[in-house]
């Protein structure tokens, strides 16, 4: 019985990274899904020491059981009964509420529920709760181990459900206030951790995805050394099928010369009418002053999914991606020859004035008439 619980819990309940820290009087907005959470147990001061650690997973209708999440195939109209647990670490007990919620894509990417004040219009309000919204967990035991509660709930879908894919969440959330200090509100904590619920109603479907969006911004490197390309873009699932993305972009100079490329981040996850924004950046990329960037997405299956049958999208853009030192240096170098070249031209321009100008002159000096000779006496012939 232990190791079950321990097996499932490292599945589904992970301790949770972020503390959702508003004032009492303020709405949550959603939150990443973590697969654990600590919360606060009691006190008007929400202490480290205070901390207890719980979590939720699909169960059956007696004891937690081993599946990752809950899987639900159900044509528009039918009504499925089933069960999770809430599991307190903690040694003492912990009152849960718990509700269901739409799941969606979370800024940045993964995958987040709906906050409790946001009406949920997809699968999160298909889940109705069988029993009361609050739970009493019992605490841990050395001899029972973790303390855990059975919460039964049933998926309703409607008649007019579109086929496909819609993702919910059954929430368990541990709420606690705080002092905020003197004069200063009080501080509410919001500790959500949720066990996802994936329902396919059958019907057509069409896997379909979009990418767009592409942005490229060349990062040069030292004078004489490669940069790097930054690019961001967009990932969208236009189609009614959950998937995985692969994203990789790719960067060649003219004619492919010198082409680097980069694997992005691999979308886990991407929902039906859901988007991300991601960035990679190539690395070693020499600047060939006209660079082509190609972005590929590969739809591939989502955890526990199907292939999606699209294969890869690729779209392509152009940036500059010029040395600008070393064209720089090339310029000054031009440049200065242009000067020198200018300067040249101008001596061999002088120059030639001053030797056209010297045969000028000479020219005149040897065309001047000479002096007339004296005339010679005349000579009597005697006869």
């Amino acid at each position: 019985m232990l190791d079950l619980l321990r097996s499932t819990f490292a599945a589904v309940v992970l301790t949770a990274s972020v503390l959702l820290a508003v004032p009492a009087s303020a709405v949550s907005t959603p939150e990443p899904i973590p697969e654990a959470t600590t919360g606060a147990a009691s006190g008007d001061e929400a202490a480290p020491q205070d901390l207890v650690s719980f979590g939720i997973s699909p169960a059956g209708v007696d004891r937690p059981d081993d599946r990752p999440y809950l899987s639900v195939t159900a044509p528009a109209g039918a009504v499925v009964y089933e069960h999770a647990a809430l599991i307190n670490q903690d040694d003492v007990p912990v009152s849960l509420e718990v509700y269901g919620s739409d799941v969606v894509m979370a800024e940045g990417g993964g995958l987040s529920a709906r906050a409790k004040a946001d009406p949920s219009t997809d699968a999160g309000s298909w889940i109705t709760i069988d029993g009361p919204a609050t739970v009493e967990v019992a605490a841990q035991t050395p001899e029972a181990g973790y303390g855990y509660a059975i919460v039964p709930f049933t998926v309703t879908i409607p008649a007019n459900a579109e086929p496909g894919d819609h993702v919910g969440g059954i929430i368990a959330s541990l709420v606690t206030v705080g002092s905020g200090g003197e004069n200063s509100p009080n501080i509410q904590l919001d500790q959500r951790v949720a066990a996802r619920v994936y329902i396919r109603v059958p019907g057509e479907l069409n896997p379909d995805l979009e990418l767009s969006d592409v942005v490229a911004t060349w990062l040069p490197g030292s004078a004489f050394a490669s940069g790097s390309m930054s690019v961001e873009y967009t990932v969208r699932n236009t189609g009614n099928v959950r998937m995985a993305v692969e994203p990789r972009v790719g960067v060649a100079g003219p004619f492919g010369l010198l082409s680097r490329s980069a694997d992005g981040a691999r979308v886990d996850e991407l929902l039906p009418g859901g988007e991300t924004r991601l960035t990679t950046v190539v690395e070693d990329v020499w600047p060939l002053i006209r660079e082509t960037v190609t972005v590929e997405a590969t739809a591939v299956a989502a955890a526990g999914g199907e292939e999606p049958g699209i294969g890869t999208l690729s779209t392509t853009v152009h940036v500059w991606a010029a040395p600008w030192v070393i064209l720089g240096i090339l310029l000054a170098l031009l440049a200065l020859l242009a000067i020198r070249v200018v300067r040249t031209r101008r001596r061999r321009a002088r120059s030639r004035a001053r030797r056209a100008g010297a045969d000028r002159g000479s020219r005149r000096g040897a065309g001047r008439p000479d002096a007339p000779a004296p005339a010679a006496p005349d000579r009597l012939t005697s006869v």
